[in-house]
């Protein structure tokens, strides 16, 4: 299969071919899937290892490419010298901003083992003034039950208002839009909830170096390995936490289930 994407066509193979693709080829039972749209986003996931990597990557390299591990070899062949990069520690830079972010008055009333919680801020508020003062991406917190309605409403308002005015439903597609802006305060209102696994500031610090990679090297620092930037980058784009992805993990659900199945 091959989709355009950006200047360049980006190819995988049809998912019927991941399970005979490789003769022999044994998965484990615990190989699992980032559950990514089968369209569009291994494609998405693709390209941004492409700029944090400051690598292209081949259409045929591409073809071949259906598990994080696959994903992970193209990207040591093309970077060969990033685990032997020079400069600061990239754990120090991020640490400082987020630091003088949280507490800029007190330089030593911030430690690696402070709680996040003693911001007083609402996971939301936290995660978004702590990007915005120190110009990092941070892991995505994760939405409550408020948010995800909120999602709900505004993604499924929006998709029946668009099919309802193509066929001419004219009030369905009125009444479809007021509930998609009705799910737009739920978001907002979201107090959002710590990613899982981060409670201190060395968690969050653990969590940000690897997705800032291209950024920290640009100055002047050393990033995590190659492994950890990769997995960084998955769960960003996944549904799956980062301790649950491996070398075996599938980029969809269905290429895993062909591959793992009688």
């Amino acid at each position: 299969m091959q989709l355009r994407a950006g200047q360049h066509y980006v190819c995988f193979r049809p998912i019927a071919d991941v399970a005979t693709s490789t003769p022999g080829a044994q998965y484990s039972e615990m190989a699992n899937s980032l559950d990514l749209d089968p369209e569009w986003g291994a494609i998405d996931l693709l390209e941004e290892v492409e700029a944090t990597f400051d690598i292209k990557i081949a259409n045929e390299e591409a073809e071949r490419c259906c598990t994080v591990g696959d994903l992970y070899d193209i990207v040591c062949a093309h970077s060969p010298d990033w685990d032997s990069q020079d400069g600061n520690c990239g754990s120090s830079i991020v640490f400082y901003r987020l630091k003088r972010s949280l507490n800029p008055g007190d330089k030593r009333g911030v430690t690696p083992g402070t709680a996040l919680t003693v911001s007083g801020l609402q996971p939301s508020h936290l995660f978004k003034k702590l990007a915005d003062d120190t110009g990092l991406r941070l892991p995505s917190y994760e939405s409550t039950g408020l948010g995800m309605a909120g999602s709900y409403l505004l993604t499924g308002g929006i998709l029946a208002a668009i099919v309802a005015l193509l066929t001419g439903h004219w009030i369905v597609g009125g009444l479809a839009a007021l509930i998609a802006l009705a799910g737009v305060p739920l978001l907002r209102l979201d107090p959002g909830r710590l990613p899982a696994g981060i409670v201190t500031v060395a968690d969050l610090v653990r969590r940000t170096v690897p997705l800032n990679a291209a950024s920290l090297k640009e100055a002047g620092g050393r990033s995590a390995d190659r492994w950890s930037v990769l997995i960084a980058l998955a769960a960003e784009h996944g549904t799956l936490p980062l301790d649950e992805i491996g070398p075996e993990t599938f980029f969809h659900r269905k290429s895993l289930e062909l591959a793992t199945g009688p």
